[in-house]
């Protein structure tokens, strides 16, 4: 057969066609090879590292995620529907589904994880600022009562001197104190109640007996968050100081991968997943995934589109010739 006629049945693209033919060839070949044979464990380390170090070293790095939050908080700002308006039905039935098996965590596991000192700052803070608020609101008459005497002790200085000062000013300085002593009682008070407060906060999620409190406040949460509208997320978007954070992120990446520990990460997981997937065939891993069909026809389109460009160049046309 002439180079020109093998030319003309290469470049028909039809299905079923030698180059459709070709290219499922080519893809059942690729499929039926060993994960380790496409990728070695040394090459795949390889590969995972200088990739991310490589991407790190770009400007692109930087103006990556930059450029997705804008473009994120852009296409937000233009619709005005919450979350629960966007997420299907079924979705938000599945996760309240998930949301309300019971689950109760080990105690000593959550309180790791709320009981810290910025935390148990805040905590502390609005705790006092209710107690001194209740304080000064509970003790108004008494105050009202101080004003009175005052104004009778001014009246008093008027007819006789006191020879420690004015009545007025003797009520002041005791209304003083026990404002000074409210106060002084009442961090007390909230200091010995904030182990109380972690303590039920802990038991609301980790106690099974209150395993559907712990669920009701999950979905009470998740609830929330569907309700947060597009234009809200966006404005948030917005606030972030996204380029700072960039940068941060990148410099902290560089310097883990700069210590012995990330070196030994990668070798581990390459290491693991050679030992656990190594052998199979990528045929067998697609299957196991659920995946073989989607993947195996996505690949098939995209190959057959990428020798269809190969075969209809000149170049090409001039190596077949020559063959």
């Amino acid at each position: 057969m002439a180079a020109a006629d093998l030319l003309v049945k290469l470049r028909n693209a039809a299905d079923g066609a030698p180059l459709h033919q070709l290219a499922t060839l080519s893809l059942d070949a690729l499929l039926d090879q060993p994960v380790g044979v496409l990728l070695p464990q040394a090459s795949f380390e390889t590969l995972l590292r200088a990739g991310l170090e490589g991407w790190l070293r770009t400007p692109e790095s930087l103006t990556a995620l930059t450029a997705l939050v804008d473009d994120a908080a852009k296409l937000l700002s233009v619709h005005q529907k919450s979350l629960g308006q966007l997420v299907d039905p079924e979705v938000q039935a599945l996760t309240r589904a998930l949301l309300k098996r019971p689950y109760s965590p080990d105690k000593q596991l959550v309180l790791t994880v709320i009981d810290r000192p910025p935390v148990r700052e805040l905590v502390r803070g609005l705790l006092l600022q209710t107690v001194l608020d209740f304080a000064r609101r509970a003790s108004a008459p008494v105050a009202g009562m101080a004003k009175g005497l005052g104004g009778l002790a001014r009246m008093a200085a008027d007819t006789a001197k006191a020879r420690t000062g004015t009545l007025g000013a003797l009520v002041g300085a005791v209304t003083g104190e026990v404002e000074r002593q409210v106060e002084k009682r009442a961090a007390d008070v909230v200091d010995a109640a904030l182990a109380g407060v972690f303590g039920e906060i802990a038991d609301a999620v980790s106690d099974p007996k209150r395993a559907h409190e712990a669920a009701e406040l999950r979905l009470a949460i998740y609830d929330g968050v569907l309700e947060l509208t597009l234009p809200k997320l966006s404005r948030e978007l917005v606030n972030l100081d996204v380029p700072g954070g960039a940068q941060l992120v990148r410099e902290g990446l560089e310097a883990y991968l700069a210590t012995p520990r990330a070196a030994q990460v990668f070798e581990y997981v390459a290491k693991s997943l050679h030992e656990r997937e190594g052998k199979k065939t990528l045929r067998q891993v697609l299957t196991e995934a659920g995946a073989l069909q989607a993947v195996r026809g996505e690949g098939l389109n995209l190959l057959r589109g990428w020798m269809q460009q190969v075969v209809a160049t000149d170049s090409f046309a001039a190596w077949l010739d020559a063959l």
